[in-house]
């Protein structure tokens, strides 16, 4: 398990790493770049490409204190390459500490899908999609047939509106702002970013902070709780992560975990992953 800097949850596990990408969302991809800038040491041996991790798989059996973890921060859980078989190993797992609660975020709701038909997901089991742009709204459809009893959307790295975006079903969403130090290149900045640099600051870009407005008035519209995690730039917290005089920090259900703490100041560093 591993402390983490992402604020909406507390610990990352990685029972499996490496993935493909699939959509606009995935170009600059964190994971990646860490994964293969160590390719070929102990942490990352085969870089980006799959790696299962068995000896992983008891790590949540041994954390004591109840907590939200976000499963395969360095993968997709739901990725093709991963096995049924081991998705099983992970299920058990989850389904033995019904004190944690999992976050499983993925951009295959189809394979997800198909997955909770062959196996139905345990109460602690949110079940998670990625739509950074209007191109991909039908995985929020997958989603809503999907047996859970949490499903959330992670709008992050947003690319634009979500104008068309229909909430019924869904129990919680995140926004977030691209980050990284390709955002430097004007060009890259313009067409991704929800963020400007004027004066050596980056600051929200007052036009794409309707993008975020209008997802967080359509939560308070349909009572789905509403988190906005970072604008974004060279660093997750260059430009903060205010809106509107506020932060948004609403989660569906926190039965026991610890709360993430958004008093300390956000860090940017590497995951190391304890082998």
């Amino acid at each position: 398990m591993n402390d983490t800097a992402i604020i909406w949850t507390n610990q990352t596990w990685n029972p499996a790493s490496g993935c493909a990408e699939v959509s606009e969302g995935c170009k600059f991809c964190y994971a990646k770049t860490l994964a293969e800038n160590k390719r070929g040491t102990a942490a990352f041996p085969h870089g980006f490409d799959l790696t299962i991790r068995p000896h992983k798989l008891g790590e949540p059996s041994k954390l004591k204190t109840p907590s939200l973890i976000f499963v395969n921060s360095m993968s997709d859980l739901f990725w093709e390459e991963i096995p049924d078989e081991y998705r099983d190993k992970v299920l058990d797992e989850i389904e033995r500490t019904p004190q944690h609660e999992y976050q499983v975020l993925t951009k295959r709701p189809e394979n997800m899908l198909r997955y909770s038909k062959r196996r139905k997901f345990p109460h602690n089991f949110w079940a998670g999609v990625t739509v950074e742009n209007e191109r991909w709204l039908h995985r929020v459809e997958i989603l809503r047939e999907v047996e859970a009893s949490i499903r959330f959307i992670s709008a992050e790295p947003l690319l634009g509106p979500l104008s068309s975006l229909d909430l019924s079903g869904i129990h919680w969403l995140i926004t977030g702002g691209e980050s990284g130090s390709h955002l430097s290149k004007e060009s890259v900045c313009e067409r991704r970013a929800l963020v400007r640099k004027i004066n050596g600051r980056w600051i929200p870009r007052e036009d794409r902070m309707d993008w975020v407005r209008e997802i967080r008035d359509n939560c308070r519209a349909h009572c789905v709780k509403f988190l906005h995690k970072q604008w974004g730039g060279a660093t997750s917290h260059s430009a903060g992560r205010t809106l509107d005089g506020r932060t948004w920090d609403e989660f569906p259900r926190l039965p026991q975990v610890i709360r993430p703490s958004y008093s300390t100041p956000i860090v940017e560093r590497e995951l190391q992953l304890s082998l």
